[in-house]
């Protein structure tokens, strides 16, 4: 007996877009964004020419409208995919309606991570718009009865030698028609053109959806509202692990405004659907679930557990990622230790979500609205909860608050399903920050050890970097559930390691590395494991400058390889900024530099002055230098505001962010708990931005990150003398260090 096929649904653009509802007349061009890695797991996979799922399109009147290829959570890819689509086209980017799509609308989309949305998009999106700058050219010639060359470009069209405009509007009119990117005549993007003077690109322009935020339309999930919505929640597991034992509704299944109590045992999931808010947060008040809780922990067993010395002692680590030929019972000129805790995503925004079940064509369906930074694995694992094929699942991407590595995860969508099919209503699900933290993928602690000789000169000749860390990419995130543990025994978390490997040419290089299975929830925080193994290294470096009593700069200058010309030019461009204002002579103020490269693509000085105020016993965080060279800028407001974003990321993980463990587990359930940092800690920023239209665009929002938390680290070791090796920076430890100092 043959084994039972699923037959295939084939694929057409015309069906599709008419599906999706873009099949009134205009003009559509289809391109490129992506297709999933494998069901059920993120949509990892880049760009490529195989398969046009989104578009642009001219409307009848002219109107150029764009399908964003990214989730956006604030980083600013839309606007700057935006600028490009302008700046082929010849319009100006605010008249570019742009929309965030549904699954219903691309038939894939890449997970947006790791600041590669515009890298990823900016190419392709650019030879759609400038193909079919061309087409209309060639139809607007037609029209006039010239030959296409002949025609000048004009503001949303196109001039003949005698000045006649010929406007989008009178091209396609009458036109409803869809071409495949293949399918369009040669072009040259002007984007990408290094000799051509740019109109929108590298401009100051409106976010997108800017308006739309401060005005109150509905923008993000929580916006949502549907006519007889209701609103549910699930109850969150105390600890990760947890299974649930017993519920006991405490009779608020007879509340007046709750409509139902959901229990799901062999799920895990306890929940409720009411009226109103206020109705759902007093029936969760009421409600008792027990729970069977793993194994409690303290924080010195998980000190115990990533102590990179502790596992030393043992031996070499388990995977040895660089091995050449260090002898590692030498004198080491620097010998230095870093330890980072665990780190909570801390967003603002709530998860939040809105579901609706109805029927179409006789069978049930679902539409999800929900911010996300992967619609498609949110899809596809909702419609595995019901039992269904996706085709009857649409998830309506909204825009994220945040996300940084943490809205990837099917989670508030889950719930939204869990409580939704059990209504014959819309409900909105909407996290309370308690739930945002007892759900939170963190980033693992990691401890680290960095030794490096050098001679008196500076020059760096050996180099052995060890570290321990929790997972970081190996969790259900990336991989099913069941194959998980598998995976973690088999291979070293890819990660944890990224950033590990230095950029400065050495002789001679040991990389080891050991990842632990941790009592908690971890996974994807913004860089992945780059800022910490930044911090180990940048730390060191600075601190190897000062045993030597050399310039930091110079340092690091002068064991940078030719092939490293980009960083060198950041750090030459960083050291004439901060001379440019001198420390005064105050025994409490210090300068400290570090450089980065992201990806191997995104390259970054940083540096900041910092004072120490006596009277507060507080550090002073006074100004933040950065020069970025990510390659081609398209939008350098965006870049500017990601740089800032980042760098008071690193300012809170410095000053005041790790998560505590208390009564068995980690305790932060709000930001009493986890402070982070404020406009209070804000300092001046000084920025440059190194744009190459030459150079193909690279991501930024992690690049700053990685750099700032050791240029902090640095300029506070300058300012007071205190060693940051345990993050945050113990206050008693500093306030000790300084009256020691003198």
């Amino acid at each position: 007996m043959k084994p039972a096929t699923q037959k295939k649904r084939r694929f057409t653009r015309r069906g599709f877009l008419k599906a999706a509802g873009w099949t009134a007349a205009g003009l559509t061009v289809t391109y490129f964004v992506g297709r999933e890695f494998a069901p059920v797991m993120a949509s990892m996979r880049a760009p490529d020419f195989e398969e046009g799922t989104a578009w642009i399109k001219v409307d009848l009147d002219g109107t150029v409208r764009m399908l964003s290829p990214v989730h956006e959570m604030g980083q600013g890819s839309s606007l700057g995919l935006a600028q490009i689509v302008a700046e082929e086209l010849n319009v100006d980017v605010e008249d570019i309606q742009v929309s965030l799509p549904s699954t219903n609308d691309v038939t894939r989309l890449q997970v947006t991570v790791g600041s590669s949305g515009t890298s990823n998009n900016a190419r392709p999106l650019a030879e759609a718009a400038a193909g079919l700058r061309e087409e209309l050219r060639q139809r607007a010639a037609k029209q006039v009865g010239l030959d296409a060359h002949a025609l000048g470009d004009a503001k949303g069209g196109f001039t003949t030698p005698e000045g006649q405009v010929v406007t989008f509007a009178d091209i396609v009119t009458g036109t409803n028609e869809v071409i495949d990117l293949g399918d369009l005549p040669d072009a040259t993007s002007y984007t990408f053109d290094p000799g051509r003077e740019k109109v929108q690109v590298g401009k100051t322009a409106l976010q997108v959806q800017g308006r739309d935020i401060v005005t109150g339309k509905e923008v993000y999930a929580l916006d949502v509202r549907l006519p007889n919505m209701t609103y549910g929640r699930g109850v969150p597991a105390p600890v990760a692990g947890a299974q649930i034992v017993d519920v006991d509704d405490g009779g608020v299944s007879s509340m007046p405004g709750v409509i139902k109590v959901v229990v799901d045992k062999e799920r895990n999931f306890a929940g409720i659907v009411a009226e109103t808010p206020s109705v759902l947060d007093a029936a969760l008040e009421q409600m008792t679930v027990q729970w069977d809780s793993p194994s409690s922990y303290t924080q010195k067993d998980i000190d115990a557990m990533i102590d990179v010395d502790i596992a030393l002692l043992a031996g070499e680590l388990d995977s040895i990622l660089e091995n050449d030929d260090v002898a590692q019972d030498q004198v080491w000129t620097v010998d230095r230790r870093q330890d980072l805790p665990i780190v909570e995503h801390a967003t603002i925004e709530r998860r939040s979500a809105v579901i609706q079940f109805s029927e179409r064509d006789g069978r049930e369906v679902v539409e999800i609205w929900a911010g996300t930074q992967d619609m498609f694995v949110n899809q596809k694992k909702a419609a595995a909860e019901l039992g269904w094929s996706t085709d009857r699942v649409t998830v309506h991407l909204m825009r994220v608050g945040g996300g940084f590595g943490g809205r990837a995860t099917y989670d508030v969508v889950r719930d939204a399903v869990l409580l939704g099919r059990e209504v014959d209503r819309p409900v909105k699900v909407v996290w309370s920050l308690r739930d945002e933290f007892l759900a939170d993928r963190t980033r693992p602690p990691s401890s680290h050890r960095v030794r490096i000789k050098a001679d008196d000169d500076g020059k760096i000749t050996e180099w052995w970097h060890a570290f321990v860390s929790g997972h970081v990419m190996f969790n259900d995130f990336l991989l099913p559930e069941g194959g998980l543990s598998l995976v973690r025994k088999l291979f070293h978390d890819i990660g944890a390691t990224i950033g590990s490997h230095p950029f400065y040419t050495v002789d001679r290089r040991r990389i080891e590395f050991t990842d632990v299975e941790l009592p908690f929830h971890v996974g994807q925080w913004r860089s992945l494991g780059a800022t910490p193994n930044s911090l180990a290294a940048e730390a060191a470096v600075e601190e190897l400058a000062r045993t030597l009593n050399l310039d930091p700069i110079s340092l690091r200058m002068q064991n940078l390889g030719p092939e490293q010309d980009r960083l060198k030019t950041c750090l030459t461009k960083l050291k004439t900024i901060c001379a440019a204002r001198p420390l005064p002579e105050d025994a409490e103020v210090g300068r400290g530099y570090a450089a980065a490269i992201f990806a191997e693509q995104t390259h970054v000085a940083m540096a900041f002055d910092v004072s120490y105020e006596k009277e507060n016993e507080q550090i002073r965080i006074d100004r933040c230098y950065c020069v970025l060279d990510p390659g081609f800028v398209f939008s350098p407001d965006q870049v500017k505001a990601q740089i800032e974003g980042g760098t008071m990321m690193a300012i809170g993980q410095v000053l005041v962010e790790g998560a505590p463990i208390d009564d068995g587990s980690i305790s932060a359930y709000g930001f009493f708990d986890y402070p982070i940092a404020t406009i209070d800690h804000a300092p001046e920023f000084e920025i440059e931005l190194i744009s190459d239209p030459s150079v193909a665009p690279s991501g930024v929002g992690e690049a700053a990150l990685i750099a700032a938390l050791p240029a902090l680290v640095n300029a506070i070791r300058a300012a007071t003398g205190y060693r940051a090796s345990k993050l945050p920076i113990d206050e008693d430890d500093l306030v000790a260090t300084i009256n020691t100092k003198g």
